[in-house]
């Protein structure tokens, strides 16, 4: 299981996550070796801080883009259960559960999925 941060681009028409995820337990804790938190009060992932490291395999035209242009949103883990907080417009599109689920390997999760239509989420360039 992981826990992290997510960004959906839209490439050629076809969506596709973006991550920046850490290996955890069920309670959230992140097994030794991987990416530090790096918000700035050092207990959690910042979407701003890790966005050049989650992008720096995709094409130029993704990765020159800020951090804030993309539908984002992050998966939390505690107590055997997982929590994933989303831009609102990521509902319409029909895999984004499924997708979810598996790039996050939550499968044997309770998984409650939460639109946050707060301005934490939202983008700066598309919304699809």
């Amino acid at each position: 299981m992981r826990k992290g941060l997510f960004w959906v681009i839209d490439e050629s028409g076809e969506r596709q996550l973006v991550t920046f995820a850490a290996e955890c337990d069920q309670n959230g804790v992140v097994i030794d070796n991987q990416f530090t938190y790096n918000s700035r009060k050092g207990d959690s992932f910042a979407h701003k801080n890790a966005w050049q490291i989650a992008a720096k395999d995709y094409p130029r035209e993704i990765r020159n883009k800020p951090w804030n242009y993309f539908p984002r949103g992050r998966v939390e883990i505690t107590n055997g259960k997982a929590t994933v907080y989303f831009n609102p417009v990521l509902a319409d599109w029909p895999e984004f559960e499924e997708s979810m689920i598996g790039e996050f390997e939550i499968e044997s999760f309770s998984v409650r999925f939460i639109p946050d239509h707060s301005r934490h989420y939202e983008s700066k360039g598309t919304n699809f």
